[in-house]
């Protein structure tokens, strides 16, 4: 392809025509005519303009730098040659934005070319993508200027992608940075916090399952304690019914012991409610004292934690002080006074010389200005250097602290869920009550009417079970027997023993609720175990992860390696031969080593790195490297070259011998040169040199 014109309104191409000759084209144009304006114009007609852009604070978008200064809307007219047609592209404004209208037609003809539309006009016409143009067949004088470490990451990047943006260490460096936020070694990072999650779920199942088989053993002290105080309250009706019949005729008593008996059963039946309503309010009742207890337990606490909380935070405050303190002292400018006093005395000396006209032989006229020079040196040697630089402190205090809140609102959280169960053990509790006795309202009227509904219920199986005893003895109809001590003695004892019973199977009970309300406060082992295994399942994902991290950055390297490998010889054979040419033989040999940094040797056979050269050879080394990297990356495509001021620090005798070598590129492409330098027009037209094998 050859870029045959171009016309139209942006920047300040205010409308002018441009035309470009076959082979090499040079332009010279003056600085701040627009040289960068014309090849950004000529990129955008290729590739279109990029809209969504914006201003940024360190550059302007195209939209914004190239608007036309001469006020019209902008637009734009390129004429280039494709496959031996002319061919005509336009792009203009509309209300879809700038430069966002698009024709293309044969010239010849004037009918459209249908293969080109906006977004694939450059790549159909050069073969290339926008990014891979701008690296390649664009060259900036500016490159030639950059420190020799970005030059060579520059030309690593060109050599292997095409693309000067995409870059092995940009990859590695954020395969190391994804691989840090996985775990960054110091307890920092995903894989930590899922342990540490992890370690949480766990021990809330190992509380959890260890509650259980305390309930367990529990439960089985409860049924074999109230087994026992059944049996011993059966001893103590037995004794009791012995004694009572011993204080008058067996037959009457135990007849009205039988009335009384079937009396006080009718009563407790009449007043009692569902066995399996009050059981479940029971049972309620006792999840909510469990509530109780723990909630108290945590709120017992909670004074020393948020203490706690506060002191770490202040320690946190007191580390930050003190190092900023130390960092103060170390920042401190030391001036060097040695220095100081030496400049004053070059001052004096130099004013001695003005004033006093001292012979100082051949240079007395610049004697003092020499002495004033030496004193305004030493004056800058006592301040140069005067304030250390320092580098992160060894403590984040801001994560240091966001650590100590997320703890402390943990502790917080287990508070407020104490708070929330004991709140649901209320509702339930009071809830239950109420099915059974509907003006139930506080927990308080809950406790206490279960409870004297539970002790009914006891009074009643004791009463039934008397009854039955009170049937069965008057069927025996045994004499009576007078009463002594010794009996009454006897039936104190069983009542003591059986309300002792009773009160141990109670308290057995009331603990087992305790402990079913402590299991409900921390959670239901079912779903802590899902947590668990999720969690688990999170950290086998996240050390699938960093292996296949860890392996890209392994297989990264390698292919950079091998890339390398490919690519270094061609590019080292023809940049040799730019190379032997530019320095007219006195540097023949090119080396690039697995980074595809660049190393030259002259006649002594000694190689060189770029830092060693002087500022010219170095120019041309990278220049004959930036050609060989076209030549490698464009192949056989006929794709213009487009330079943009390449010579910006060569002397006259370095750009003759730059251009001469642009003219033997001419040979098979377009060159487009862009310069400021008279010069150029001269090397242009001067005999053209001959250069062996440039073209292989």
């Amino acid at each position: 392809m050859k870029i045959l014109s171009i016309q139209g309104h942006f920047g300040n191409i205010n409308g002018q025509k441009i035309d470009f000759s076959d082979k090499l084209c040079s332009r010279v144009l003056p600085n701040g005519w627009g040289k960068t304006t014309l090849c950004a114009f000529i990129r955008v007609m290729l590739y279109g303009l990029n809209t969504s852009r914006r201003d940024s604070a360190n550059a302007l978008s195209d939209k914004t730098k190239y608007y036309p200064q001469d006020g019209k809307p902008m637009s734009g007219r390129i004429t280039v040659e494709f496959a031996g047609r002319p061919i005509t592209i336009i792009r203009e404004s509309n209300r879809n934005g700038l430069m966002q209208d698009f024709q293309a037609f044969y010239e010849d003809t004037g009918e459209p070319c249908t293969q080109l539309t906006a977004r694939n006009c450059g790549e159909v016409l050069l073969g290339m993508s926008e990014d891979a143009f701008l690296s390649s067949a664009m060259v900036d004088g500016m490159d030639m200027t950059r420190p020799s470490s970005e030059l060579n990451e520059l030309l690593i990047s060109l050599a292997q992608t095409g693309d000067s943006n995409t870059r092995c260490s940009s990859a590695l460096k954020t395969l190391i940075r994804w691989r840090l936020d996985l775990n960054s070694g110091n307890g920092h990072g995903e894989q930590p916090r899922l342990e540490k999650d992890y370690q949480a779920a766990q021990k809330h199942l190992d509380d959890i399952q260890a509650l259980e088989s305390q309930m367990v053993k529990q439960r089985q002290k409860a049924a074999m304690l109230t087994e026992k105080a059944e049996e011993i309250h059966n001893q103590y009706e037995k004794i009791y019914r012995n004694y009572a019949g011993k204080i008058a005729e067996e037959e009457s008593s135990l007849v009205v012991l039988k009335k009384d008996v079937e009396k006080r059963i009718k009563h407790l039946k009449a007043g009692l409610p569902d066995e399996i309503l009050l059981r479940e309010a029971e049972d309620a009742l006792y999840g909510y004292e469990g509530a109780v207890e723990l909630e108290r337990e945590k709120r017992k606490n909670m004074p020393y934690v948020d203490s706690e909380f506060k002191n770490a935070v202040e320690q946190v405050e007191e580390r930050r002080t003190k190092e900023e303190v130390k960092r103060n002292l170390i920042m401190r400018p030391k001036i060097r006074w040695p220095a100081m006093a030496l400049a004053l005395l070059l001052a004096i000396a130099a004013a001695a010389s003005a004033l006093a006209n001292i012979d100082w032989g051949e240079l007395t006229p610049y004697m003092p200005y020499i002495l004033s020079g030496m004193a305004l040196l030493s004056v800058l040697t006592c301040f140069i250097g005067s304030v250390p630089r320092l580098g992160d402190p060894d403590e984040d205090y801001d994560e240091s602290k966001q650590q100590l809140d997320i703890e402390h609102k943990k502790t917080v959280g287990a508070q407020h869920m104490a708070t929330s169960v004991l709140q649901d053990q209320y509702d339930a509790a009071v809830r239950a009550a109420s099915k059974i006795w509907p003006n139930v309202k506080t927990i308080e009227q809950a406790g206490e009417w279960i409870r004297g509904a539970r002790h009914d219920l006891q009074l009643l199986r004791q009463e039934q079970s008397k009854l039955q005893d009170i049937l069965v003895e008057i069927k025996k109809m045994e004499n009576s027997r007078n009463i002594d001590v010794d009996a009454q003695k006897l039936v104190d004892s069983a009542r003591v023993k059986a309300v002792e019973a009773r009160h141990a199977a109670e308290y057995a009970q009331q603990e087992l609720s305790r402990m079913q309300g402590r299991v409900q406060t921390l959670g239901n082992a079912a779903q802590w175990r899902n947590t668990r295994d999720k969690i688990k399942v999170a950290i086998a994902n996240s050390e699938q992860q960093m292996d296949a991290l860890k392996m890209a950055e392994k297989i990264i390297e390698e292919q950079n390696a091998v890339l390398s490998a490919r690519i270094s010889p061609k590019i080292t054979e023809l940049a040799e031969q730019y190379m032997a040419y530019l320095t007219s033989d006195s540097y023949k040999e090119i080396k690039l080593d697995s980074s595809l940094r660049a190393r030259c040797a002259g006649d002594d056979g000694t190689l060189l790195d770029a830092l060693r050269l002087s500022s010219g050879t170095r120019d041309q080394l990278y220049f004959a490297l930036r050609l060989a990297v076209c030549k490698v990356l464009t192949g056989d495509e006929s794709v213009p070259i487009i330079l943009d001021d390449p010579f910006v620090t060569w002397d006259n005798k370095r750009s003759e011998k730059g251009l001469r070598l642009l003219q033997s590129f001419a040979n098979e492409r377009q060159v487009i040169l862009l310069t400021n330098r008279p010069a150029g027009r001269l090397a242009v037209n001067a005999p053209r040199a001959s250069v062996q094998n440039l073209q292989n």
